[in-house]
């Protein structure tokens, strides 16, 4: 009881702690809360104004976000400045890189128009002409938002990839050379179409209200190259006939035009996002054979736990606890009760095993906590950077738990030390930090959008050092006042020799082959996830991904007690670290696969895009090494007390 009540001080101190950080803290927290727990919808009436936000570009052959307005096309009369715009975001869209503007695109609700100019015509110097094809040939694509919902386009549905969706979040900003018809000068895409689906929402409302109502439900685009020399802007337009006559993206002047149609549409504003985020039927088919074939792997493991080990351990518990009088003299012990004067001997640098464990139980909680948030639907896609702030938020106020646990092993270990602490809350979270600003450098050198200002740069430090670091003590000072781990067997003074391991207990074997495990069985959720992040994914399908990380849990603790039996079996008592490596290579398959799906699904060829994919990618891989083989070893000590203190010792 007293333990409970411990972690409830220690939370109601992280949000005094969180508030602490400004004057208006509280009503700042309150209202990132409300931001990530619902997103309201608007009703506009006709002839109401639509507002269009303009936010990144964004590109699959390279990974750095640009501005929407570094692109040669009209420009806005008075910009916010960047301040300005960033003191609108949330820290998960600063640190995505979106960059929401303003658009000089007029839409009005239910009012059709069949061309309009954006601007007057632009005159291209040799400068924008030159970044105009250059964005053309790496692919980039504009980004519109309307209501809160970005624009997409309808693709040709191929049977090629199973992966590829119907629609594509953006538009492209021109065809590429390759693709043109004399495959040496580009085409810009100066003319978009706009296709608005509207909801009529009169039916949900009080019967005294007189004028329609609608929601906007869908913001469907179609982006057109038009010579309008030929094709002039006005209401006799037909941008089927335009479709013949495309502008070169060297043109000396260009005239970016639009249009706009709206169409009723039966969807309701709270599915207006299913387009994007559901699985198709293909998709869901093969989350359900992966979750299938994840379930038999689990299955599997269970069958070989209780059918070869639960007997072998049961015959091993008859024997071992039979009375030693009864025994033949000359009888000699044998198998992992051999060992029990050792298996519970301090591994080696026991501070760094209490450090990695200790913010490994914290990622765990910290994925588990917002795993459920969005399973409920708090994390609606419509609240951009609603499930990054999350992460970043829970893991700063689970850094209590971090401290508590780091402590309670430490003491275990017979390190007790407040060195060790304060490791916790610096070591991991600082290689994490340095390895993304140093990632930093990178975006702040191309200009792009996805460069985290130096002030949300000192915001994250901020909370690292002024909630994280306090909370971490917190919880160390709790673990410290905590007794010790019991352990069922007294440790020898002399260490027993370990006799020669078979080959499939030696390095690298004995790390790498557990890892295969958990890794196929949570192999396509990370394929759906890597797509997510490279190829302009958005990923809403967290009921899978719970199931997924659940059957990842199950099948790194029953692999690493397996590949721990067997250790113990053959007089191997140094099982700590291996069982930590053991689960944990699967951080490392994860990015030697990620090596493979570069190669083999990505487009990226310049070298610092590659250099900020593999950067991330090792983040990405040394977080799940760390989450995986915290979850293996706490199910390694938990089996090996478990065994050890069901047997007789002297």
């Amino acid at each position: 009881m007293a333990r409970h009540a411990s972690f409830v001080a220690a939370l109601l101190l992280a949000l005094a702690l969180a508030t602490s950080i400004g004057s208006h803290g509280a009503v700042l927290f309150a209202d990132a809360f409300i931001k990530v727990a619902s997103v309201l919808p608007n009703s506009y009436k006709e002839g109401d104004r639509l507002p269009v936000a303009a936010n990144a570009l964004t590109s699959l052959s390279h990974i750095m976000k640009m501005g929407f307005y570094t692109m040669p096309w009209c420009q806005l009369a008075a910009r916010p400045d960047k301040a300005k715009i960033r003191r609108s975001l949330n820290i998960g869209q600063i640190l995505a890189g979106d960059q929401i503007e303003p658009s000089l695109y007029e839409i009005s609700m239910r009012q059709n128009r069949t061309c309009q100019r954006l601007c007057d015509p632009v005159a291209m110097t040799a400068d924008m002409s030159k970044l105009l094809q250059r964005r053309v040939e790496e692919h980039y694509r504009g980004n519109l938002m309307l209501d809160g919902l970005p624009v997409y386009e309808q693709l040709v549905p191929t049977k090629r990839n199973i992966f590829t969706r119907s629609v594509a979040t953006g538009f492209p900003v021109g065809t590429p050379a390759k693709y043109s018809h004399d495959g040496k000068t580009g085409y810009v895409h100066n003319h978009l179409a706009f296709v608005i689906s509207v909801h009529d929402h009169a039916s949900t409302l009080a019967e005294t209200e007189a004028d329609d109502t609608y929601r906007v439900v869908g913001f469907r685009v179609s982006a057109l190259s038009v010579d309008h020399r030929k094709h002039p802007c006005d209401e006799k337009f037909n941008r089927v006939e335009a479709w013949n006559h495309p502008l070169q993206a060297d043109a000396k002047e260009i005239e970016w035009t639009y249009s706009v149609e709206f169409e009723d549409s039966d969807v309701e504003w709270g599915s207006r996002l299913d387009i994007l985020t559901k699985a198709s039927p293909t998709e869901a088919r093969v989350h359900w054979m992966s979750i299938v074939n994840s379930l038999c792997v689990v299955i599997l493991l269970s069958v070989v736990i209780a059918v070869v080990l639960i007997r072998v351990l049961r015959r091993d518990f008859e024997r071992y606890n039979t009375d030693p009088e009864s025994l033949d003299e000359d009888r000699e012990e044998t198998g992992w009760k051999l060992v029990h004067g050792d298996v519970f001997r301090s591994p080696e640098n026991p501070e760094m095993l209490a450090i990695y464990i200790g913010t490994g139980m914290q990622l765990v909680l910290m994925i588990a906590i917002t795993l459920v948030v969005a399973c409920f639907g708090l994390l609606s896609p419509a609240n951009r950077g609603a499930l990054l702030s999350t992460l970043l938020f829970v893991f700063v106020l689970l850094g209590c738990y971090n401290g508590y646990t780091t402590a309670r092993y430490a003491k275990f270990f017979k390190v007790k030390s407040w060195r060790i602490i304060f490791l916790a809350a610096f070591l991991i979270p600082g290689q994490f930090f340095m390895g993304y600003i140093l990632l930093n450098f990178v975006h702040w050198g191309y200009n792009a959008s996805t460069a985290t200002p130096f002030v949300t740069i000192l915001t994250l430090f901020a909370l690292w050092t002024c909630v994280s670091l306090p909370l971490v003590l917190l919880g160390g000072a709790l673990g410290y006042r905590q007794d010790t781990f019991e352990v069922p067997c007294k440790v020898k003074l002399i260490a027993r020799a370990v006799p020669p391991q078979p080959w499939y207990l030696q390095n690298p074997w004995a790390i790498l082959l557990p890892g295969i495990l958990p890794f196929g069985a949570a192999f396509v959720e990370a394929l759906f996830i890597l797509t997510s992040m490279w190829q302009g994914r958005i990923y809403y399908m967290f009921g899978f991904l719970g199931l997924v990380f659940i059957i990842m849990i199950i099948t790194c603790a029953e692999a690493t007690i397996l590949m721990t039996y067997f250790q113990l079996v053959n007089h191997d008592y140094r099982w700590w670290w291996r069982a930590f490596l053991s689960s944990g290579s699967y951080g490392i398959l994860l990015f030697l696969y990620s090596i493979v799906y570069y190669v083999t699904a990505l487009s990226i060829r310049s070298w610092w895009s590659s250099v900020l994919y593999f950067g991330y990618m090792f983040l990405v891989s040394y977080f799940f090494f760390i989450l995986t083989g915290t979850i293996g070893f706490v199910s390694a000590l938990m089996f090996v007390k478990k065994i050890y203190g069901s047997i007789k010792v002297e």
